[in-house]
């Protein structure tokens, strides 16, 4: 979906002007630079300036306020999602019931965080009729870019219902891939989960590669998002499999990840796994 900021950004660029030259006298560039990137923070006034610099008006980008209102309702429950923040995302969903957002995305954004605040509040067959019609939204009408993390919360929805989550975390990643998406983060996360599934399925060694292969992404983006959970589940399955001297040697040589990230309680644990310390 077209947003306002992008728009605003493809316009601006036409005309030549830059953001610094756009920007003055209403907000900081660095404000302008974010409403381009759909960070839809600024007041409806300085939004009608800018959009007024540009020779443009409401109707001449073909919107309203209600628009505007629908994109930064949907921005609000992506900040809360992310932040896992369920009393915001319940909140964000009160105060925005009136408003009337661009169709089938909405309505896709509003089940699914209905689903994840019914998650939250352990009510798991509302969160699974929640989330599943905004999957059957999604695939309807061709947003499969939410498919993966529609899935990957039906998993562990499911899971609490009593059935195995992994086809969903194996769904998510298959679409992904698919996709060609490039959200580092979001495919770490479903790496964890499928590989938390292979742990307790007693499959270490589809354990060991699929952590490798998370620990791969993340040093490509310089990143330790769940790095200690992940190499914990390699060590456990090492452990399992009786491996010795390749446990001793991980563990040895992430140590210092552990106690960098404050999960020494997570390393002496490590300690119980019985296989490799009798």
């Amino acid at each position: 979906m077209t947003t306002i900021g992008d728009r605003i950004r493809r316009e601006r660029i036409r005309q030549g002007i830059s953001q610094k030259k756009l920007s003055m006298g209403i907000c900081s560039q660095s404000s302008l630079s974010r409403l381009e990137n759909n960070d839809l923070s600024l007041s409806m006034r300085k939004v009608n300036q800018i959009l007024e610099r540009l020779g443009w008006s409401f109707i001449d980008l073909g919107t309203n306020e209600g628009t505007i209102k629908g994109d930064t309702f949907l921005k609000e429950l992506d900040e809360a999602r992310h932040h896992d923040d369920y009393n915001g995302m319940e909140t964000i969903l009160s105060n925005h019931n009136k408003v009337k957002a661009a169709g089938e995305k909405s309505i896709i954004y509003m089940k699914w965080h209905h689903g994840l605040v019914a998650f939250h509040k352990k009510d798991y067959a509302e969160s699974e009729k929640q989330l599943r019609y905004a999957i059957y939204i999604a695939e309807k009408y061709k947003f499969r870019s939410y498919l993966p993390e529609l899935y990957m919360a039906m998993g562990a929805t499911r899971d609490f219902l009593g059935e195995p989550p992994v086809k969903y975390y194996t769904g998510a990643y298959k679409i992904y891939r698919e996709l060609s998406l490039t959200d580092f983060r979001l495919e770490t996360k479903i790496l964890y989960h499928l590989i938390v599934c292979h742990s307790k399925e007693g499959q270490h060694h589809q354990v060991i590669l699929k952590c490798k292969k998370a620990i791969k992404i993340l040093s490509g983006n310089f990143s330790t998002y769940m790095i200690c959970e992940i190499y914990g589940l390699w060590l456990k399955a090492l452990a399992c499999l009786n491996e010795k001297e390749n446990y001793t040697d991980l563990k040895y040589r992430t140590h210092i990840i552990f106690e960098q990230h404050s999960c020494l309680e997570m390393w002496e644990k490590l300690e119980n796994y019985p296989a490799v310390n009798n």
